[in-house]
């Protein structure tokens, strides 16, 4: 299984960010390993004002209000007894947050998604959004908490999509590696898009049936000891399937494999990857293709 050696956790003080901090707590701890918080100041420019402002001033100001805030953050995070750090920088977000996963060794991204709703949902990208395209190492996006929410549930369900591309063995390590860390149980998914209703149905049985043993081979032998585990094969539109099995059947956790494309190559509405994000109602983690995953045993769990 993986070993997870040092999470940044990007804060912006609202709620979906301070809710992805504490999922971040939680897996720094199990993992044994340390959390950066990083608030990035966004530059102000002179030109959008009217009246003359002192831009030093202002910015000073703002990265000592964001350092004392983020301090308060990182102590009740040290409170549970993780190793903690906090970096104030001021720049492009994006930019700062692939900075100082290369500087700090980060190899696991935890933040917050503000949901949208209506047209803007689908054409305005957030900033996980953009670093999805671009990223080298996991991203783990969390959405805005409801009001019944006061910790990070527990993990008793995953579920793992997959169209069997590159990445794929990554999500697979991932996946279950955090389902032995939460004694949980995993489902694993890959979507058929409807081949119409001219293709016979034993055809389709037969297709269906050789994709479910595709993905029976992705699970590791010694997870078969400790987990529950269900292959299956859903059909359709695959962002729609699979957010309706995440409203339906109460999902904990999404993970799957994303592709490293970017700029044009990206469809206009957005990847199956983005949609989800937008869309989902839990935790999703995104693995990009030959994410790093350090091989680390652990004693094997019966899932309760």
């Amino acid at each position: 299984m993986i070993q997870i050696q040092k999470i940044l956790c990007p804060v912006d003080f609202f709620p979906a960010s301070e809710r992805a901090m504490d999922y971040a707590g939680v897996l720094a701890k199990n993992y044994e390993t340390g959390l950066t918080l990083l608030h990035v100041v966004a530059p102000i420019l002179p030109g959008a004002y009217e009246v003359p402002l002192n831009m030093k001033q202002i910015v000073s100001s703002l990265q000592e209000e964001s350092t004392r805030r983020l301090k308060k953050l990182a102590e009740k995070a040290k409170a549970t007894g993780v190793p903690v750090e906090y970096v104030v920088r001021t720049g492009d977000i994006q930019e700062e947050i692939r900075k100082i996963i290369g500087s700090a060794k980060i190899d696991f991204v935890v933040m917050g998604t503000h949901g949208r709703r209506g047209f803007e949902q689908w054409f305005l990208g957030s900033v996980a959004e953009r670093l999805l395209r671009t990223i080298s190492v996991p991203l783990l996006t969390i959405g805005k908490p409801t009001k019944r929410e006061i910790a990070p549930p527990k993990i008793r369900r995953i579920l793992v999509t997959t169209d069997f591309s590159e990445g794929t063995p990554e999500a697979i390590d991932y996946a279950f590696s955090i389902a032995q860390e939460c004694q949980a149980s995993v489902s694993l998914l890959h979507v058929l898009a409807d081949v119409g209703a001219d293709v016979s149905e034993g055809y389709r049985d037969i297709l269906t049936e050789g994709i479910r043993d595709q993905l029976e081979k992705l699970v590791p032998d010694e997870a078969r000891i400790w987990c529950d585990i269900k292959a299956r094969v859903g059909v359709g539109l695959p962002f729609k399937v699979i957010l309706k099995i995440l409203k339906t059947e109460n999902v904990d956790l999404l993970v799957m494999n994303v592709h490293g494309k970017g700029g044009l190559e990206r469809p206009v509405l957005g990847s199956t990857a983005e949609r989800v994000v937008r869309g989902a109602t839990c935790p999703v983690l995104m693995i990009p293709p030959k994410a790093a995953a350090k091989q680390k045993r652990r004693p094997a769990r019966k899932v309760a």
